[in-house]
């Protein structure tokens, strides 16, 4: 697959849409470890008339580049064209709307990429411009909601202090958005770039910010609160650039320089400390003579069928590699903890939605005290798990057979609650199943 510089400009507000326009020369194909980097400004400003635009970037080795395409999707943004290596040009046209309007601007090398923003103003102006200061807020992962990745925002003028009070004398405005893009477990929180939208029916889809009066807001120095009637928030590498309305048709501009990582941050969370899938990309399994074990649990559930738990790790004394439980639910005329086969035969994932236990086992999940239940793929270094590397399963199935004496397989074919496959074998031998039911 031919891999190719493109320059990509995404509607930041509500447009009309148009047809896509491209220019440029098919590139030849490029090394696609070349990493590319923005060396001109992530934020360009042009007035109602309109103008000339250029945008510059370099790769962070000796290894050139080749002359790639550019496409955009508004048609205020014209005369696109990347032909001089090093460089991206454009002109704005003029504008006559009262609403200011703005695009991002994706230009990428193979998997690397940045953005920058081209905003325009229109002939109303913000009856306020407010320069934020510090970055703050926390990160929620997938705790609350299974869309997208919640973040919750603090731009404001002076260090964020707590979620619930807020500082004294400070101006911020707090911005509860969901991303596609998840923050790497245990370490500093960037906010993802990309196009924020507030949204009154509070979906939780990535590109949203939920409308909540108490989740999205601006808070005075004089310990007011006011909601926010309509919101676009945007996120370069190294800017935040936000229009507030408010239901008494004030507007407001906000605009933040600086790292997008949250220093100002106020609060822990699950997403930090035991986070749900944290992986972008699918998961294979390939485990041979690992070792299993199984807890028979009787009716565990209260739901008149018996629970085999189930665990398997790739290598033991001590642990290591891939580590993967399971909740398996049988029907009880299967003979209970005396009948090990019991366990064989092929399940699916259901819900709390389900009639039919027979052959299901549990979507993973955390229990409030953050343990993992029913059916998660973990990661074992040294006996201890590596909750960086943990992803519950969600979807899918499970087929189980036996191979000899104490012998099986595991066949897995599932998904995470990131929508990442986690799929293949476990074979290995049950060595150790114990009664621990209370019947």
């Amino acid at each position: 697959m031919k891999k190719i510089l493109s320059l990509i400009a995404l509607v930041a507000v509500a447009l009309t849409a148009c047809e896509t326009q491209q220019t440029g020369n098919k590139p030849a194909e490029v090394d696609p470890n070349l990493k590319i980097k923005l060396t001109s400004q992530s934020v360009m400003d042009f007035e109602a008339a309109g103008g000339e635009g250029v945008i510059t970037y370099e790769f962070e080795d000796l290894t050139r580049a080749n002359v790639a395409e550019a496409a955009t999707a508004v048609d205020w943004i014209q005369n696109l064209t990347s032909a001089e290596e090093g460089k991206v040009t454009f002109t704005v046209a003029a504008y006559d709307g009262e609403e200011e309007r703005s695009a991002t601007v994706k230009v990428s090398y193979g998997e690397y990429s940045f953005q920058v923003m081209v905003k325009q103003k229109g002939m109303k102006h913000a009856d306020v411009t407010f320069n934020a200061t510090h970055l703050g807020g926390t990160y929620w992962g997938k705790y609350i909601n299974t869309k997208g990745f919640n973040y919750f925002v603090i731009l404001g003028d002076m260090q964020a202090d707590h979620y619930q009070s807020k500082q004294d004398g400070a101006t911020e405005y707090r911005f509860d958005i969901y991303s596609d893009t998840a923050s790497s477990f245990n370490s500093t929180h960037r906010i993802p770039v990309g196009t924020y939208k507030l949204d009154h029916a509070r979906s939780g889809n990535p590109g949203t910010i939920d409308g909540f009066k108490d989740n999205s807001y601006l808070f005075t120095p004089a310990y007011t609160t006011t909601a926010f009637a309509d919101a676009t928030l945007v996120v370069t590498e190294d800017s935040i650039i936000a229009d507030v309305t408010f239901f008494d048709g004030s507007v407001h501009h906000i605009e933040y320089h600086g790292s997008t990582v949250m220093e100002d941050y106020i609060q822990n969370t699950y997403a930090d400390v035991y986070p749900v899938s944290q992986y972008t990309s699918d998961i294979n399994i390939n485990v041979t003579n690992g070792r299993i074990n199984a807890r028979y649990r009787g009716d565990h559930l209260g739901v008149g069928y018996d629970v085999w738990f189930i665990d398997m790790v790739a290598e033991t004394n001590p642990y290591n590699g891939a580590y993967i439980i399971l909740d398996l639910i049988v029907p009880k005329e299967l003979g209970g903890f005396a009948n090990l086969d019991g366990i064989v035969g092929e399940y699916k994932f259901h819900d709390e939605n389900t009639t039919d236990y027979a052959y299901t086992i549990p979507v993973g999940r955390l229990r409030d005290d953050s343990l993992q239940l029913h059916a998660w793929y973990l990661w074992c270094v040294q006996s201890q798990v590596d909750m960086s590397q943990a992803a519950p399963m969600t979807s899918g199935t499970v087929k189980v057979t036996k191979n000899g004496s104490n012998d099986y397989t595991f066949e897995i074919d599932s998904t995470d609650d990131n929508g990442n496959r986690i799929v293949g074998t476990f074979q290995g031998t049950i060595l150790d199943y114990q009664d621990q039911s209370c019947e």
